[in-house]
């Protein structure tokens, strides 16, 4: 709705370079927007995502080790390149 009435309040300010103003600020809100749904969730399996279940695995070995413990599990293989 922003979108759609800020050239109209920028109009009488601004006259010819209202669409050219206006777009680009459409465009650095829906950016945000695309942005804000990414960062929305960011562990998972998916390539852009944290890889949670590696990253707490390696925590997991690591304090084993730290602990003295000899059964330690081995690393997690990467699937496809990524890590799950």
């Amino acid at each position: 709705m922003y979108c759609i009435l800020l050239p109209f309040g920028l109009v009488a300010s601004l006259g010819w370079a209202t669409p050219l103003i206006s777009a680009v600020i459409a465009y650095t809100f829906f950016g945000f927007d695309a942005l804000s749904e990414e960062l929305e969730e960011p562990f998972g399996l998916a390539a852009n995502q944290l890889p949670l279940t590696a990253l707490s695995h390696t925590i997991e070995i690591n304090l084993r080790e730290a602990l003295g413990d000899t059964d330690i599990p081995p690393d997690i293989a990467p699937i496809n390149g990524y890590l799950p």
